[in-house]
Order: structure tokens, then C-alpha cells, then sequence
């Protein structure tokens, strides 16, 4: 009897990985795969390893916290010089845990450039990695605050009047209990009727907007915009200046990577510019870009304010033609990704000693590791919109 059973193991092992191999045959021979990292620490050294190899500068911004765990952080950035008048920025990793996709493209796009001489007919390239490299490395969302970095660079006057404001101008106050429980998410799986409850109630598109808006009020929740710029902003502010000439900057594509919105392996761009037609900008930097389901990921962020590029857009003048990008790769259904983030965020502030289980999950909802479909698919999408922006971005406002 043992014996059958143990046969009967194997053949279904066998039919199993049979399964898992024809899924993704041919994909498996993606070249982009080895460019996606296990953590933090891996994904830097890739991130290093490639810059160095393609000629580029490297400079690394220690980045310093108060955990014992996290000894060694840094904001890392690669320059390829080009003109003074054009710019690429990439970022990665500004929301921490979402970083994994941002550092695969950033490394295979550096590792398949041969050492590049200074050229002035291509724009200057600025790729920064981990943004955010405390929550990157710690598996959150949120920096060592609790801050999200993608609702935090505000005035001081935008900061005050954010705290003036109704905590509930959006609905965050009245999901506040829901979202930010106090003791830890023991059955998760009840976050989803109570959601959907909410959203009978409120609407699909109110109901996001009241989570994703930002909150300014409750320090320990979720989507907290803190209360004055953080050091990551500050840090690359005065790297930036210090090594990129921002007065002679007359054209400039600011791109940022996220993952998590929207149908799983398709990218959403989220596009804005201070001075320029929107419409006219995507069609002119990325000519072939089809939004999925007309950017319905997007609803519910209209009055999100704080964004890192949209901030990082006031670093030049205003009579620049800059652009600002939100690259957005899908991953699993948003209630999923909602659940997860309040699942860690709960067992940060009230079960510290068992997050790891609540980290490596969010994990899992905004890195689909053990896909190599979706990696190929981020990959191969990102390297084309940061290629574009590269290519394209002399013809703004032309």
C-alpha cells in the first residue's frame, strides 16, 4: 500500500511540474529574469554591480535609521552623462516593498548598455535606487515614520492646511477603525466582507479614493502623509543639485515604478506636467502606450497630492518642459493588496515579534516572485517606457 501511494506521489509530482513548465515554456529563456532579486541587500548589489560595468557614475547617500536591523541602507544612484539640457530621472523603490520591479528594470537596463563615453546628443540619465530603502529592505510600503513617501512632498503650508483640513473630507476617518486595527489581524479573510460592505455602501471609486487620498491625522495608519518632507526627499534634493545642473535643464521626463495597480502584468502610466497637454505628451514619449480598461485602475486618485515626481518636478524651472510619469505594473486584486497592507501595518504597531509572516506577505502581493511570466512582462514593459523617454524626450513641447 505504501508503496502505491508513494507512486501515486510521484506521478502527480511529475503531471505538476509537467503543468508548471509548459505555463511558462519559452519564458523560462527570458534574458530578464536574473535581474530580479530575493531582498533588498540583492537587489542593491545587482543594481551596483551593473552600474559599475556600464561605465556609469555611482554614488551611494548613506541612509541611516534607528533599527538595529537595518545597519547598512543606502539611496543608491547611477549617472550616465549625456546633455546638460535634457534629463531622465528613474526612481525605484519609493514605496519600499514595491521597489523589486523598479531595481529589475533599472539593472537589466545598465547590464545591456555597453560602457557608455559622454554623449551630448543623448539626455543625461539619473536612475535612483530605493527611493525608500528602509521599507524596501524591511518589506513595508511606508519609510521608518510610517510615512508614505508618495503622499508626503508637500509645502509647509500644504502640510498645515492638510492637518486644518476634515479628516473625513474623503470618507479615511469613517474606515479608519477598519483599516487600522488595534491588535493584530488574526483572521484576515473577514477584511473582505467588511470591504464589500463598504463598498455597496460608498461606491467602488468614493471608497478608494477615502483610502488612497492620503491621511495626515492618524499617524500609525495606513496611507500616512507625515507632517513635513522626509530625508529621503531632502537626500536626493540636495544630491540632485549638487550633481545635475537644474537651471539648464529645458526638457525632463521624471519616471517612477510601482507595482500593485491595476491588471496583473500591464502597466498603467499615470502622466502629469506643469506646463504641457497631456494627451499630446503620452502620444509624443509613448506612441504605442494603450491604457487598460481606460486607466480604470487610476479612479479613486484624483485628489491624491504629495507624489514624489510631482514634487521632485518643482526641483526645476518652471519654464522647463518637464513631464512627470507614474509606471504602475499590475499585480493581484486590490482588495488583496488592501488586505495585506493593513494585515503588516496592524502587526508592526501591535504584534512586532511575528511581522515577518505580514511582511513577507505584502511581499507577495506587489512582487509576484515565483511568476515569471509577470517578471518578463515588467521587464520587458519597463525597459520600453524608460527607452521612450530616453528617445523621446527632446521632443517635448516641439
Amino acid at each position: 500500500m505504501a508503496d502505491r501511494w508513494t507512486w501515486a506521489a510521484l506521478l502527480i509530482a511529475i503531471v505538476l511540474r509537467t503543468l508548471w513548465k509548459s505555463r511558462f515554456e519559452g519564458v523560462m529563456d527570458s534574458p530578464y529574469l536574473t535581474y530580479f532579486a530575493d531582498d533588498y541587500l540583492e537587489a542593491r548589489t545587482r543594481f551596483r554591480y551593473a552600474a559599475t560595468h556600464a561605465g556609469a557614475e555611482l554614488h551611494t547617500i548613506p541612509y541611516p535609521v534607528d533599527d538595529a536591523a537595518y545597519p547598512d541602507l543606502s539611496i543608491d544612484v547611477a549617472i550616465l552623462r549625456g546633455s546638460t539640457s535634457h534629463l531622465v530621472l528613474h526612481l525605484s523603490g519609493t514605496h519600499g516593498v514595491e521597489g523589486f520591479a523598479g531595481s529589475a528594470i533599472q539593472s537589466a537596463f545598465l547590464a545591456n548598455l555597453s560602457a557608455l563615453p559622454e554623449n551630448e546628443h543623448r539626455p543625461t540619465i539619473v536612475l535612483v535606487h530605493g527611493v525608500n530603502p528602509y521599507g524596501f529592505a524591511a518589506l513595508r510600503r511606508v519609510n521608518e515614520h510610517n510615512v508614505d513617501l508618495n503622499r508626503n512632498y508637500l509645502s509647509a503650508s500644504a502640510f498645515a492646511a492638510k492637518r486644518a483640513a476634515d479628516p473625513n473630507a474623503h470618507g479615511y476617518a469613517d474606515l479608519e477603525p477598519a483599516l487600522n486595527p488595534r491588535e493584530p489581524v488574526l483572521f484576515p479573510f473577514l477584511f473582505y466582507p467588511r470591504m464589500l460592505q463598504v463598498i455597496a455602501t460608498m461606491g467602488y471609486t468614493a471608497a478608494k479614493r477615502a483610502v488612497v487620498s492620503g491621511n495626515y491625522h492618524f499617524p500609525k495608519g495606513l496611507s500616512y502623509g507625515g507632517q513635513h518632507i522626509e530625508p529621503s526627499h531632502t537626500l536626493l534634493r540636495t544630491f540632485v543639485a549638487a550633481h545635475v545642473d537644474l537651471e539648464a535643464v529645458t526638457h525632463a521626463v521624471l519616471l517612477d515604478v510601482h507595482t500593485g495597480l491595476g491588471p496583473c502584468g500591464a502597466d498603467t502610466l499615470v502622466i502629469g506636467s506643469r506646463v504641457l497637454d497631456v494627451p499630446t505628451v503620452t502620444s509624443t514619449l509613448f506612441p504605442d502606450y494603450q491604457a487598460p480598461d481606460n486607466n480604470a485602475a487610476w479612479a479613486g486618485y484624483d485628489a491624491t497630492t504629495g507624489t514624489a515626481v510631482s514634487g521632485y518636478e518643482t526641483w526645476f524651472s518652471e519654464a522647463a518642459r518637464t513631464v512627470t510619469v507614474m509606471q504602475e505594473m499590475g499585480t493581484v486584486q486590490s482588495l488583496a493588496v488592501l488586505a495585506a497592507l493593513r494585515a503588516e501595518n496592524a502587526a508592526t504597531h501591535h504584534d512586532p515579534a511575528n511581522r515577518n509572516i505580514a511582511a513577507e506577505s505584502l511581499r507577495d502581493v506587489f512582487y509576484l516572485r515565483d511568476d515569471p511570466q509577470w517578471q518578463h512582462d515588467v521587464a520587458s514593459r519597463g525597459l520600453t517606457v524608460l527607452h521612450q523617454a530616453i528617445a523621446h524626450v527632446g521632443l517635448l513641447g516641439a
